[in-house]
């Protein structure tokens, strides 16, 4: 191989692998935990009033009323969403941006309406042979 080119290669592969690294550290340094952690997504149960007061308490906010949802973390309640006003309330000690985005995406579809199946057997057919029916 021509060694201009193999040079080229070479400062090409320390680029990409800079790249990787710096990548990587930014993932790290992000607060995000390493490793992929259990949540779940639920709406507010009686068991999490203490948790609901602790996280508006830490936020400086009210306490929410109405619906919610509440990210369970490993059993413990580290963010919530009213579905009122859609303000998140989470622990400030705890790395909860994908959290509050995990409660925001079922928010949204817990929000949007339900679409009705068409009623009757028109409905059933597919759009090909209520075409040729027409």
């Amino acid at each position: 191989m021509d060694p201009f080119f193999n040079h080229l290669a070479g400062e090409q592969h320390a680029h990409d692998l800079i790249e990787q690294a710096e990548r990587i550290r930014a993932a790290r340094d992000s607060g995000f935990p390493a490793q992929p952690r259990s949540v779940t997504v639920r709406y507010f149960e009686g068991r999490d009033l203490d948790a609901i007061r602790a996280l508006a308490a830490l936020e400086g906010r009210p306490e929410p009323d109405g619906a919610v949802l509440v990210a369970d973390v490993g059993g413990r309640v580290v963010a919530a969403l009213p579905l009122d006003d859609r303000e998140p309330i989470a622990d400030p000690f705890t790395p909860t941006a994908d959290v509050v985005a995990l409660l925001k995406l079922r928010a949204a579809q817990v929000a949007r309406p339900r679409r009705r199946p068409p009623r009757g057997l028109i409905g059933r057919l597919p759009l090909a042979r209520r075409a040729s029916a027409a």
